[in-house]
């Protein structure tokens, strides 16, 4: 029987290893953490009135089918220490909590690690404080916990959205889009509309990606909410959120600072849409592994995974949506088939 080791029990890993394992194939899944599911499984769902397809049902019942086959031997607090051998019969050693030891025989290899939140320090984004200040991953949980009734501990008046934290920024090494953002804010924007059909939603941008068809900032704009199309300076946390940006029109009269004319909003709530670094691994696993980094620090494969062994899949090769790193990781899964059929 052939035998996959699948590195990261994420989205993508457990997608890769539950269509192997369906199909016959022996897994190993090695996870770093103490249980699989990776960032998705706390994700929360976005819809209103009506399915805003933001993915999350992609991966209803995928832990459980992964925790259930028989095929997939699950490590958890486990991590990948060596690769030996070529493709079709890989010889691995894997640290794990009880100590380390030996894999052979193993045919493939996938590298399927995720990514890293931003760390929104030192980028062109100043933080003072926390309090009113929500990270993309806290605001997925608020999702996922939220009542019938309500999605905060109090009704916000005001909420602002500043897209883009971590992404398109020089000073953090990810001058890049990250694709997910527009996603989950503009999303989670329609669930606070639903619930607070009278809170004020602005958001700060730079530029919209398209998220479904049709004009979908026409009907963002039809359910009252704002776009200012600038990147703020400085937020400062509180009991009120202030944020300071410059004004996009350049006709206000507020303060000169630098050249620009620097305005301040004040907001209950303010969400930072963070965005998709590489993993805190990738250089590790690619020297570990016999991977190359594209200039983002992405991992990418050198020749043909179905000559090396060694695939990808998911964020670990690039910024992806939901929806993406499941086709993503189906295909990967479908190729290690292909060659052992």
């Amino acid at each position: 029987m052939s035998h996959t080791l699948v590195i990261g029990g994420g989205l993508s890993g457990c997608t890769v290893a539950a269509e192997l394992a369906e199909s016959g194939m022996k897994v190993t899944l090695l996870e770093k953490t103490g249980r699989i599911g990776g960032k998705v499984r706390e994700y929360g769902c976005k819809s209103t009135d009506k399915c805003n397809n933001c993915g999350v049902c992609l991966v209803g019942g995928l832990w459980e089918k992964v925790e259930k086959n028989p095929n997939i031997n699950i490590m958890c607090n486990s991590q990948l220490i060596d690769v030996t051998g070529a493709a079709g019969d890989f010889s691995v050693i894997v640290k794990h909590c009880e100590g380390s030891f030996y894999i052979n025989g193993v045919s493939s290899v996938v590298v399927a690690t995720g990514f890293e939140e931003s760390p929104v320090l030192g980028g062109h984004l100043q933080l003072g404080g926390t309090k009113g200040i929500v990270r993309g991953l806290e605001l997925e949980a608020i999702c996922k916990d939220r009542g019938k009734s309500a999605l905060f501990r109090e009704a916000p008046k005001s909420v602002a959205f500043i897209q883009c934290v971590g992404s398109r920024d020089k000073r953090e090494d990810s001058f890049y889009c990250s694709r997910v953002c527009c996603n989950y804010s503009t999303r989670a924007a329609k669930v606070i509309r639903h619930y607070y059909p009278d809170c004020e939603i602005t958001f700060f941008y730079m530029e919209l990606q398209a998220v479904s068809n049709g004009d979908y900032y026409r009907e963002l704009l039809d359910k009252g909410i704002e776009f200012i199309k600038c990147r703020p300076l400085r937020v400062r946390g509180g009991d009120t959120v202030k944020v300071e940006f410059e004004d996009p029109s350049g006709l206000a009269t507020s303060s000169d600072r630098d050249g620009g004319v620097i305005m301040e909003r004040e907001f209950d709530m303010v969400m930072l849409s963070d965005g998709i670094h590489p993993s805190g691994d990738a250089d590790r696993l690619a020297e570990i592994c016999g991977l190359g980094q594209d200039a983002n620090g992405f991992l990418r494969s050198v020749g043909d995974s179905r000559m090396t062994g060694i695939y990808i899949a998911g964020c670990a090769g690039r910024p992806a949506k939901i929806e993406e790193s499941y086709s993503d990781s189906l295909a990967v899964a479908r190729q290690i088939l292909a060659v052992v059929c």
